[in-house]
């Protein structure tokens, strides 16, 4: 008996275990989250809930002719794992990933919201650098805006609702309509050939001003260029403008640069009535482009990073981006990091060391310490979770194998998916409602208990579903049904072993105990030929890219597992338990 309560302790543990995941749709603990909001938070692949479906096409290149090169089944190889590792540690779900052909790749992403960050993981072949980013950068005269370029200056008082930055938006920004404000301003009226040049370098700055704004929205420093004016008249005037202070007058060749107001060396917040003083009759001025930072390649790529993981500050629990180099990446991020310290102390100056990604950047952290140990860590204000991975994942994986273009890209409706989930559903609901039936009609009370059996097997196996996480597709619920006739399978095996020493004049116990002991011997048979089977398909299907029966392999070894667990463990305690109750009499009860 006290083994019995044991088992019966184990099952209603396993019960309420089942209950809480199924019944939560996503689980959060610590680190640990699983789920989805799919019903009872599963995972879905492409076919039963929709996403992305993409198809890669290998573009390898001969360096000498520029020629298109023939892949190797190694390179496709290697690509496959090296997108399948981004997408999986990115939290975007697990994708399916497969060979077409030699040369090309199906990656299918089931139920992303966000398929523009999975094309940004995924790829083109990468270029990853570090340069030296330096903030004090020589200004450089535009000497194509002196002379006879300018036709004429003046100072004026313009009213204006915000002062504006041309087309581009601020990252999050809202749109609103603030106050009519009036600035004092210097009109310059330009020629028209000096007036389309003038448009060129308005334009940089005000793009220079936007991503310094956006930079300093995510916790970054990134200074903005800007112009500094430099005026001789009655009296010389200079001050310095970044791209929201300059707009171009509409059908004219006229700029309105309007005054900043803020106090420094510089002759900033005078009135436009001492402006028009110090500009006189006929002024002149000359442009000075300062630059807010300059990149400079210092030699350190991709190549010579070893490693790059995400993790959290030891001490204050913030997301952190761990970076490791070899021995080369060592001594040059050694000797930049000591340049860099090496410069604020004497200037004040902090520089920082851009991360660039084919071209874009993915980060600019600053050097608080020289670092010549060849670790380091990148922490930021708005670092979540989220984007460490992601910075993680493109860093460490900065070159694939082999460069990749692509070539298709579709949409899978998610009503399409969500028919065939309803569809599924209401197959595997009527195949396990028949089952549980026909066991009670024929078998009576034991096939009663491997009814209930049989539902609790369904929420374990579910619950395993949801907790590893396996991706259910199409395949996969029908290895799902398929194992639920391998649960009931063995269950008939012990009714029948049950059933013969019942008629050989067994008590129930013993009827119970030998009927087991004698069907364990064909139940483990039978389902360790069908673990192998599975391991079989899982092997080839690995090897050949055959996702959807690798899917079905796991689902299918799943359910065998805790078939086994359910016949040898819960029926036999219920039933075990019943033996020692008065139905146990009625013998009819227990037998066809």
């Amino acid at each position: 008996m006290r083994r019995n309560a044991r088992a019966l302790i184990l099952i209603v543990v396993i019960l309420a275990i089942c209950t809480v995941t199924l019944s939560v749709k996503k689980i959060h603990f610590n680190n640990f989250e699983r789920g989805s909001d799919a019903p009872l938070g599963l995972s879905l692949g492409l076919d039963l809930q929709g996403g992305s479906h993409l198809v890669y096409q290998a573009a390898l290149k001969d360096p000498d002719t520029g020629l298109p090169k023939a892949v190797t089944s190694d390179q496709m190889a290697s690509l496959v794992r090296t997108i399948e590792r981004r997408i999986n540690s990115s939290g975007l779900g697990e994708p399916i990933i497969q060979i077409l052909g030699e040369d090309r790749l199906l990656v299918q992403l089931p139920g992303v919201r966000d398929p523009g960050r999975a094309k940004t993981l995924i790829g083109e072949t990468a270029r990853l650098e570090f340069k030296h980013r330096d903030l004090n950068v020589p200004p450089e005269e535009l000497d194509i805006f002196t002379g006879q370029d300018v036709i004429s200056i003046s100072a004026e008082d313009v009213t204006t609702s915000g002062v504006p930055v041309g087309d581009l938006k601020l990252e999050g920004s809202a749109t609103s309509t603030p106050d009519a404000v009036t600035y004092p301003a210097i009109i310059i009226e330009f020629t028209d050939t000096a007036s389309r040049q003038f448009y060129d370098v308005v334009l940089e700055l005000q793009e220079s001003y936007l991503k310094s704004m956006n930079a300093t929205l995510r916790g970054d420093l990134l200074p903005a260029d800007s112009l500094e004016l430099n005026f001789e008249g009655q009296d010389s005037l200079r001050f310095n403008v970044t791209g929201n202070l300059i707009m171009p007058i509409a059908t004219s060749t006229k700029y309105i640069v309007y005054m900043p107001v803020d106090s420094t060396d510089l002759d900033y917040g005078v009135s436009t009535e001492e402006t028009k003083s110090k500009l006189g009759v006929s002024p002149k001025v000359t442009f000075l482009l300062k630059r807010g930072s300059s990149d400079e390649d210092i030699g350190l790529t991709g190549d010579d990073l070893a490693n790059a993981y995400a993790s959290q500050h030891q001490t204050s629990g913030a997301p952190i981006v761990n970076i490791e180099f070899n021995s080369d990446g060592t001594k040059l991020f050694g000797e930049l990091t000591t340049k860099i310290v090496a410069t604020q102390e004497r200037t004040g100056i902090r520089d920082q060391i851009a991360i660039i990604l084919d071209g874009d950047e993915l980060i600019a952290p600053v050097v608080t310490t020289p670092i010549t140990a060849g670790t380091a860590i990148i922490q930021g204000a708005d670092f979540t979770l989220e984007r460490v991975r992601d910075l993680a994942l493109l860093l460490e994986s900065g070159r694939l194998p082999i460069p990749i273009e692509l070539i298709q890209e579709r949409d899978v409706d998610a009503m399409l998916g969500a028919d065939s989930l309803a569809k599924s559903v209401l197959a595997g609901g009527t195949g396990l409602i028949l089952v549980l039936l026909f066991m009670t009609l024929y078998y009576r009370v034991p096939g009663f208990v491997a009814s209930l059996a049989l539902i609790l097997y369904a929420g374990m196996v579910l619950s395993i579903f949801k907790l590893i996480p396996i991706t259910l597709t199409l395949s996969g619920v029908a290895a799902a049904i398929l194992s639920i006739g391998m649960a009931v399978d063995a269950n008939i095996l012990i009714f029948e072993r049950m059933k013969d020493e019942l008629r050989a004049g067994r008590t129930m116990l013993s009827a119970i105990n030998i009927g087991f002991n004698r069907a364990w011997p064909a139940i483990r048979d039978g389902n360790v030929s069908t673990l192998i089977t599975c391991a079989i398909l899982f092997w080839f299907s690995d090897q050949l890219g055959a996702t959807i029966v690798q899917g079905f392999a796991v689902t299918l070894a799943v359910g065998v597992i805790i078939s086994m667990f359910s016949a040898i463990v819960i029926s036999r305690t219920m039933l075990r338990i019943l033996a020692l109750s008065p139905l146990s009499k009625k013998i009819k009860l227990f037998m066809p």
